[in-house]
């Protein structure tokens, strides 16, 4: 627990008077209100605060069709690479933007010695901050958690009430209010994402006020903490990520990406170039005005970093801090101890379903997945948000890596699921070279021009890769592990049918085989399932298979696959383009693919999580 020393009332003032302007709210604040004892909020999700909306005074509830929610206000809004809720004052006027109003009524006439008391519930004191405007404009902090509040030597303290004076009773007031955290845990004794604001008028003597509204002269608001949403393949992304430090691969990653116009950030300030594994990109939002949303992307980075040394400076969210952390770019880190976890806590084995629904249950927002392995915070983290979970597990631990993309990938279709799942099949692999085999081709080189690292290897392969097919169809070890994949991979999508309801023609094959590392399975020839999605583009790793007759067969098997009318995929039913880098040196060589060595983000979404029922 953090040390709960006074913090100065007058000190907190002054800084939140000269940290804001006259700011305007996110949503626009209805008229005075005629209710005499009451809190008002955006419950109706219109995002305009309306006492006289019989709507917004469904204000104690939060449902699918009524309740208020707030932000976890994580960005940095004035630049200084601290969170905005990391520090004690209000950062501008975008900082601002992000906290959401709760309206105090006016009440012309109550008694002279009239006071009014604000108060939230215990457990929430340490999750939210509530600010009041002043009459000039600014605003002064007064429920919640005070001081910095970060480390645990800070000076910190929780305040559960605050007075309004008469003149603010008499003419109103208005507060914003943020979170310091999302719902972290569904554990008994943690907090539940809620808070209770309560409002209670008492006259000189300490005794209730009461009016026809107010019987027991209070009001009391409940208001959500909005989750965290992984974003998907099927996600309208805007920027893309990659690591600068393999020309072949960013070449074969840029075109495809101009094409669809998204932004890639080229990262050179950062050695781990596993980009999608060391954090992981998502958003929260809440309501605003004429059907928009108000929100920020968030990013969750990976407890350890891909470094031997165990220093804080090289942990993943310290590249999130100096190169993501931005205005409506936050961060929330989940890990309850940094360096702890191992390569199951990588985000290429945290990933999304698609939205589906299969007898009760029903994703609109998709279902997280998850590999063997993960946290237990990590799973709590998941299954707290209410909207994407609780989370599928499935069996990685058979895999070297043990990631869930390594077998799983999602595409859309212009069918009633609106995706289809692909998935890694060393089966398929094995009956294409049997095939070609047949035909008299197989003293066809593999791999032709691609090398392996060697035991002496310090700055590339060096070892050649080059196989025939007849090499390969020999080679009893390679048959039999791809074989043992396959019994596993079965499994695995035995579990998302089950889940999902999937039908036979919903999920569609990637060819490729698998070897053994250490005991572990892994990527024998590139595995292609491991892709990059965004809109109707995917781009593979290049397979490096066959030539025949001018043609790479798996090339020519994925394109016929994806991105032709056959199996009904993208948006139009037509097929997917289809595109193939190289990542063959710092990623195939290395255990990983073209998604382990990317990322994407998007702006946050108008879903309508709260119309959920989670």
């Amino acid at each position: 627990m953090r040390s709960r020393t006074t913090t100065s009332l007058a000190l907190l003032s002054l800084l939140a008077l000269a940290a804001c302007g006259d700011e305007e709210p996110p949503s626009s604040v209805g008229t005075p209100s005629a209710h005499t004892i009451d809190l008002a909020v955006d419950a109706s999700r219109d995002g305009v605060i309306d006492p006289d909306d019989p709507a917004d005074q469904d204000e104690d509830i939060f449902g699918p069709t009524r309740g208020a929610s707030f932000l976890a206000n994580l960005d940095d809004d004035d630049g200084d690479r601290r969170r905005d809720i990391d520090d004690d004052i209000l950062n501008g006027e975008s900082d601002l933007l992000d906290l959401a109003r709760i309206q105090v009524g006016a009440f012309a006439g109550a008694p002279e010695g009239a006071s009014g008391k604000l108060s939230i519930d215990p457990a929430s004191a340490e999750h939210v901050r509530i600010w009041k405007k002043l009459p000039n404009g600014l605003f002064e902090l007064i429920l919640g958690s005070k001081g910095v509040c970060v480390a645990a030597s800070d000076a910190c303290e929780y305040v559960t009430e605050a007075q309004l004076s008469l003149a603010e009773v008499r003419g109103g007031a208005e507060l914003a209010i943020e979170g310091r955290s999302f719902r972290m845990s569904s554990a008994e004794g943690d907090w539940n994402g809620m808070v209770r604001v309560e409002y209670a008028l008492r006259d000189g003597a300490g005794k209730p006020v009461t009016t026809d509204d107010a019987p027991d002269g209070s009001d009391v608001v409940v208001m959500r903490v909005a989750p965290w949403i992984l974003f998907g393949n099927l996600s309208p992304f805007d920027t893309a990520w990659a690591l600068n430090d393999s020309p072949e691969f960013v070449e074969g990653l840029s075109a495809p990406l101009a094409e669809s116009k998204l932004d890639f950030q080229k990262i050179s300030n950062w050695s781990d170039q596993w980009v999608q594994d060391f954090f992981q990109t998502g958003y929260t939002a809440i309501p605003a005005p004429n059907g928009e949303v108000h929100g920020m992307r968030i990013a969750n980075p990976r407890p350890w970093g891909n470094v031997e040394e165990e220093l804080d400076s090289l942990l993943p969210v310290s590249w999130l801090r100096k190169s993501w952390l931005g205005a409506d770019h936050g961060v929330v880190v989940v890990y309850k101890e940094a360096w702890s976890g191992d390569t199951y806590d990588s985000h290429g084995n945290h990933d999304l379903l698609p939205p589906y629904k299969n007898g009760a249950d029903d994703f609109p927002l998709g279902r997280i997945i998850l590999g063997s392995g993960v946290l237990p915070e990590t799973r709590a983290f998941y299954a707290a948000q209410g909207v994407q979970g609780p989370p599928l597990e499935v069996s990685t631990s058979w895999l070297i890596v043990g990631h869930v993309d390594e077998v799983f990938s999602y595409v859309p279709a212009k069918t009633p699921r609106g995706w289809k799942l692909l998935v890694g099949s060393p089966k398929l692999a094995r009956e294409m070279l049997l095939a070609q085999q047949a035909k008299g081709n197989g003293s066809v080189p593999m791999f032709q021009g691609r090398f392996l690292w060697g035991p002496d290897d310090f700055s590339a392969p060096s070892v050649p890769a080059q196989v025939t097919i007849d090499q390969v169809l020999e080679n009893q070890d390679i048959m039999a592990w791809s074989q043992q994949a396959q019994v596993e991979i079965d499994a695995m999508i035995d579990d998302v049918r089950a889940a999902v309801g999937l039908a036979d023609d919903e999920i569609i094959e990637m060819p490729f085989l698998f070897e053994s590392v250490d005991g572990g399975k892994l990527a024998y020839q590139p595995g292609t399932v491991n892709l990059l999605a965004f809109g109707d583009t995917v781009v593979c790793a290049k397979p490096w298979g066959p030539v025949i007759d001018g043609v790479d067969i798996f090339e020519k098997d994925l394109q016929d696959r994806l991105g032709t009318s056959t199996n009904a995929l993208g948006s139009t039913g037509e097929g997917l383009t289809v595109r193939f880098a190289d990542d063959w040196n710092l990623y195939h060589t290395l255990e990983g693919e073209v998604h382990c060595g990317s990322n994407v983000d998007a702006p946050p979404q108008a879903d309508a999580w709260w119309e959920t029922g989670r």
